[in-house]
């Protein structure tokens, strides 16, 4: 690649939880950087299958050789992904008859000319830019489609019984949606994945204050693991950071 990116990665199974059912890992060759975060749901027997299921199949999937000529090839990888890894989730799920076995899935792929997000359940993708956090990424939660429809507000969204209860996960079902989107010619100081480990115990604002330090990639990423944590580590937290060098994109 010709961008000089500096990247860290990292999942913990936080202070409640008995096991981690969070899987992340970051994929690079010369051509591209691709992000992977997954948070599993259906318990011990199966959450963690499916979370570590994604990461196999890219693993799989990705090469030294591997390249995209148009933002168009990437989308068609990605699709070709992830309705793999929603076929190999829904049949583990029907051969040990389990239910609600499942994963969110946030996949981003970094080039020099494009970067690509595509997602389903609510991981998360943010861009820091012009010293602005932003989240790229839709969570597909009943109460998030009741903020849009104006039912509820944000305020009452974060403190919701059901604000955990999703309405999209990748194996849930035998069809699949998710989102996908592309940013060109982009400008961009840093991206973020993570799980709702991080989101729902942190604010943007403080994710924020932690990105915008002058620390290394790794550090920031343990930095915002210790808060999540000391807000009470309800959940397992997944982190993966990529950091653009000043004057790194042509």
């Amino acid at each position: 690649m010709n961008q000089r990116l500096k990247h860290s990665y990292k999942t913990d199974i936080g202070r409640v939880r008995t096991h981690n059912e969070d899987a992340i890992q970051i994929f690079q060759n010369d051509e591209m950087l691709v992000m992977v975060v997954a948070d599993g749901m259906g318990g011990h027997v199966a959450g963690d299958v499916a979370a570590k299921m994604t990461i196999t199949t890219v693993a799989e999937q990705f090469n030294h050789d591997l390249k995209f000529a148009t933002k168009e090839d990437a989308g068609a990888w990605i699709d070709t992904l992830f309705h793999q890894v929603n076929a190999e989730i829904f049949a583990y799920g029907k051969k040990i008859d389990a239910y609600q076995i499942g994963t969110t899935l946030v996949v981003t792929v970094i080039t020099k000319d494009f970067i690509t997000f595509a997602s389903v359940g609510d991981s998360r993708a943010y861009i820091l830019a012009y010293d602005k956090l932003r989240q790229v990424t839709r969570d597909h939660t009943f109460v998030r489609e009741l903020v849009e429809k104006g039912q509820i507000s944000e305020r009452a969204a974060k403190i919701h019984p059901k604000k955990n209860s999703l309405e999209k996960a990748l194996g849930a079902f035998e069809t699949l949606e998710y989102d996908f989107m592309t940013l060109e010619n982009y400008e961009v100081d840093a991206i973020l994945l993570c799980t709702d480990g991080l989101t729902g115990l942190v604010e943007d604002q403080q994710i924020l204050a932690v990105l915008k330090t002058d620390a290394e990639a790794e550090v920031k990423v343990d930095r915002l693991i210790e808060k999540a944590n000391a807000s009470g580590g309800r959940d397992n937290v997944s982190i993966a950071l990529v950091e653009f060098a000043k004057g790194s994109v042509e």
